[in-house]
C-alpha cells in the first residue's frame, strides 16, 4: 500500500521500513527523494522483471522456460498442501512478516494489473454473444488483486504507522500508488468495455469492480484512519499528471525492472509470488476482515488468490491446483 488513503479507489501499494533489497534499478531522472535501502527480507525476493504495459510478452526462445514454470506450479500446489519450499514460508516475527507481504503482495498485484487490462481489452473485442468467458475471467483477475491488496494490508494500523509509512515518505514525501505504470491501463480498458457492452453481461466484472472498491476503502481506511494520504499532504491532489521520473522511483523502490519478457517466464514470475502469499495465508492467516470488506475475501482467500495461476496450470496439464478454504 503506498499511500493508503480511504478517499479513494487508486491501487496503492509500498514496503516498510528496512525492507527493501538493494540491487540495480531502472534508470531514468527521479525526482526528490529515492528507494530507501536496508535488510533484506527474510525471504529472498528477486527483482520482478516486466515489460511496460503497453507491451505484449516477448517471444521465447529459451528452452528453460517450461521447466522453471513446472516447477513453480509444483512449489504452489505444494504451499497448498500445506509443505511450502522453505524458499516460500513467510518470517515468523510479526514484522518482518509485515514488510515481506508488502514486497511479495505487491509483485503479485503488479503482474496482475496487466493480466487485467489485458482481460479487458480481450472483452471489448469480443462480440456480445461469445464475451461471457471473457468476462468471467477479468472478474476473477479483479478478484485475485482484492485478496492481494487484504494480504499487503493485512499489518496492524500500528505496524502501519510505526514501519510502513516512514519507510514510504524517505522515499518521497507524495510518494503514491497514482505512480504505478501498471495500474493505469484497468481503468482506462474498464471504461471501454462498459461502453460496448451492455450491463447484463456485465454483471460478474460489476461485482468483482464494485467489492474491489470495498475491499481498498476497508483497508485504507483501517490502516490510515484519518484518510490523509502522503500525496495529499504534500499537497498534491491524485488527478495531477504522474511524471516518468515519478513511474521510474516507484518502479525502483520495488524493484521492478522494464524489459522485454516472455509469457512463460512472467508467468513463471506471478505463480512463484502467489504461492508465497499462500503458503503466508496459509501458515499466518489474514487477520479479521477489515470493517466493509467483503467476507468472501478472507473466507474464500485462497482459491480467489491462485485463480490466475489455475488459468496458467491449466494450459500445462490436466491436475488441477488443490485449494483449500481459509477462514479468520
Amino acid at each position: 500500500m503506498v499511500s493508503v488513503s480511504p478517499t479513494g479507489s487508486a491501487p496503492t501499494g509500498s514496503a516498510p521500513t528496512g525492507s527493501a533489497p538493494t540491487g540495480s534499478a531502472p534508470t531514468g531522472s527521479a525526482p526528490t527523494g529515492s528507494a530507501p535501502t536496508g535488510p533484506a527480507p527474510t525471504v529472498t525476493l528477486s527483482p520482478l522483471l516486466l515489460p511496460m504495459p503497453d507491451e505484449e510478452p516477448a517471444n521465447c526462445s529459451h528452452p528453460d522456460c517450461p521447466d522453471l514454470l513446472r516447477v513453480e506450479l509444483s512449489a504452489l500446489r505444494h504451499a497448498l498442501s500445506g509443505e511450502p519450499p522453505a524458499t516460500h514460508i513467510a518470517p515468523s516475527d510479526e514484522v518482518d512478516r509485515a514488510r515481506h507481504r508488502w514486497f511479495v503482495g505487491h509483485h503479485a498485484a503488479f503482474a496482475v494489473w496487466q493480466l487485467q487490462a489485458r482481460a479487458l481489452h480481450a472483452v471489448a473485442a469480443t462480440p456480445e454473444p461469445a464475451a461471457q468467458p471473457a468476462v468471467i475471467r477479468a472478474a476473477t483477475l479483479y478478484d485475485a488483486y482484492s485478496v492481494l491488496f487484504l494480504y499487503s494490508g493485512s499489518c496492524s494500523p500500528e505496524l502501519y504507522a510505526a514501519v510502513v509509512r516512514p519507510h514510504i515518505s524517505a522515499a518521497h514525501p507524495a510518494f503514491s500508488g497514482a505512480w504505478a505504470r501498471d495500474h493505469a491501463a484497468v481503468p482506462a480498458a474498464l471504461r471501454v468495455v462498459r461502453a460496448r457492452h451492455p450491463a447484463a453481461l456485465l454483471a460478474p466484472l460489476t461485482r468483482a469492480v464494485r467489492d474491489n472498491q470495498r475491499a481498498h476503502m476497508a483497508v485504507a481506511g483501517k490502516l490510515v484512519p484519518s484518510g490523509a494520504s502522503l500525496l495529499q499532504q504534500a499537497g498534491r491532489h491524485p488527478a495531477n499528471i504522474t511524471t516518468a521520473a515519478e513511474h521510474d522511483l516507484y518502479d525502483a523502490y520495488f524493484r521492478v525492472h522494464r524489459q522485454p519478457v516472455c509469457r512463460l517466464g512472467y508467468e513463471t514470475q506471478l505463480v512463484r509470488r502467489l504461492a508465497q502469499c499462500a503458503s503466508d495465508i496459509i501458515g499466518y492467516g489474514l487477520g479479521p476482515n477489515p470493517d466493509g470488506c467483503p467476507e468472501r475475501f478472507t473466507h474464500d482467500a485462497l482459491s480467489l488468490l491462485t485463480a490466475p495461476a489455475e488459468h496458467i496450470a491449466a494450459r500445462q496439464a490436466p491436475t488441477p491446483l488443490l485449494t483449500k478454504e481459509v477462514t479468520t
